[in-house]
């Protein structure tokens, strides 16, 4: 069983940089962009981490700001029950695990940011997206805390369900870092990179495409050191493919190279 237990660590680069300018634009458009639009709000800078809108009120500038996260969470729910119940092919199935995780570590991450920070989306500082709140402190305190208690059942939920495909024991662990720090590398290094053209500076990579994929994402460095020195690897492989990669790499080129500047409207 163990021999049948192999990952290819050119396909998870591939899908490392396929994921993250899909999940990325799932966030920025599919979730800011689109209630911006849909509150009635004047889209004016669209980049490939942030998106500059011009609401009609706190409102309707406070949905825009919450939108990214709720897109992530609900997003991550319906991709959590599509790689539990519908998927059979371990290709397909490690896909979806890396989205749902993904997408919902992203949603707890913005909690536990903005309550440590003030700022970001969820900032209920003045200088944050739900700000100014009354009581900030008490706000900040609530979400930091329930940032960090999703966030750790995440991690915890990640090592299970990772389980349940890979196994378990030292046979597994090759595969385990894998899956988890492969991927985890190599789609911070192309956030990062993809975040560098953009016009307002470092503070967007620094604050935006740095936070959002080291700092959101590290719970896979967790994941990818929890193997047990008990039980048995299992049975899952997934091959090189040449052709996941090529998508990536074009995908990851188009989105830093459209994005990454801003588009600008009007």
């Amino acid at each position: 069983m163990a021999a049948r237990l192999s990952i290819d660590k050119v396909t998870v680069a591939g899908i490392a940089l396929l994921l993250m300018p899909l999940l990325t634009m799932v966030h920025e458009i599919g979730g800011h962009a689109a209630t911006c639009l849909a509150t009635g709000g004047k889209l004016t800078d669209l980049g490939a981490f942030y998106v500059e809108c011009q609401s009609n009120g706190d409102t309707a500038r406070r949905l825009v700001a919450v939108a990214g996260m709720a897109v992530d969470a609900v997003l991550g729910g319906v991709a959590f029950m599509v790689w539990r119940y519908m998927l059979r092919s371990d290709l397909a199935r490690l896909v979806a695990w890396y989205v749902w995780i993904s997408l919902l570590f992203s949603a707890a991450g913005y909690f536990l940011f903005s309550g440590v920070s003030g700022i970001g989306d969820l900032g209920p500082d003045a200088d944050g997206g739900l700000g100014p709140l009354p009581n900030p402190l008490a706000w900040r305190a609530g979400f930091a805390l329930f940032g960090l208690v999703a966030y750790v059942h995440l991690v915890r939920t990640g090592i299970k369900t990772l389980n349940s495909m890979i196994g378990q024991g030292p046979g597994s662990r090759a595969a385990r870092q894998t899956i988890a720090h492969g991927f985890y590398i190599v789609l911070c290094l192309a956030a990062v990179l993809a975040s560098l053209p953009n016009p307002v500076g470092l503070f967007i990579t620094l604050a935006s495409a740095t936070a959002a994929s080291f700092g959101g994402k590290a719970g896979l460095i967790s994941i990818g050191f929890a193997t047990r020195d008990d039980g048995r690897a299992g049975m899952f492989l997934v091959e090189r493919s040449w052709v996941v990669f090529v998508i990536g790499l074009a995908v990851s080129l188009a989105f830093a190279a459209v994005l990454g500047p801003t588009i600008r409207f009007g």
